[in-house]
């Protein structure tokens, strides 16, 4: 039941770290049994070759943590979004094993990204939460897969706020934004509703 943590390294300093720790920390609670709180930056050491620009850290773990990667970041444009529905599939933590996701995009190969829903309701995309913008306020799905990192920032600024949102809820939006440790909530890198395939 291997875990994953994928943290933002910027010019040698992580972002948004205290929202991993606590993401970190009540994964092992709740799967292992561990109260133990840890802070991920005492444990990792960033490497110098690290210093300038954007890179990704992957902390897989499990008891303990077992690897730690540094790699450069590769921003992924997003253009068009299938709909996808998977059922009872879950992803309330972050595993490793994303085979799920990754077959998801194979087989829906002629789109960038895939947005994933569950008995007609939206959840996430299959590297990011969303966020949709009904042209004066930002929304993002109250029944996320997986609720992430920089969601959670966001709803504790109350820059977004959660909402039910069904298939058919689509057409009442301007766009959506892809949102994770790396996108930041933007109108500049909206999609509008209509580069969204049923």
């Amino acid at each position: 039941m291997q875990l994953l943590e994928t943290i933002q390294v910027r010019d040698g300093q992580f972002q948004n770290i205290e929202y991993h720790n606590k993401r970190f920390n009540t994964s092992q609670l709740e799967l292992f049994g561990l109260a133990i709180f840890q802070c991920l930056e005492n444990l990792i050491k960033i490497p110098s070759e690290c210093s300038e620009g954007i890179f990704r850290c992957r902390v897989m773990y499990e008891r303990e943590i077992q690897a730690i990667t540094f790699t450069p970041y590769i921003y992924k444009e997003i253009k068009t979004l299938k709909l996808v529905d998977v059922g009872d599939w879950d992803y309330s933590y972050k595993y490793a094993d994303r085979s799920f996701m990754t077959n998801l995009l194979a087989e829906n190969k002629d789109f960038d990204e895939v947005i994933m829903t569950q008995h007609g309701f939206i959840t996430d995309c299959t590297i990011a939460n969303l966020a949709f913008w009904d042209g004066t306020n930002w929304f993002t799905p109250s029944t996320p897969l997986l609720k992430g990192t920089k969601r959670q920032q966001l709803l504790d600024k109350q820059v977004i706020r959660e909402r039910e949102i069904s298939v058919d809820d689509l057409e009442k939006y301007e766009g959506v934004c892809l949102i994770n440790a790396f996108r930041d909530l933007s109108k500049t890198s909206l999609r509008p509703v209509s580069a969204i395939v049923g």
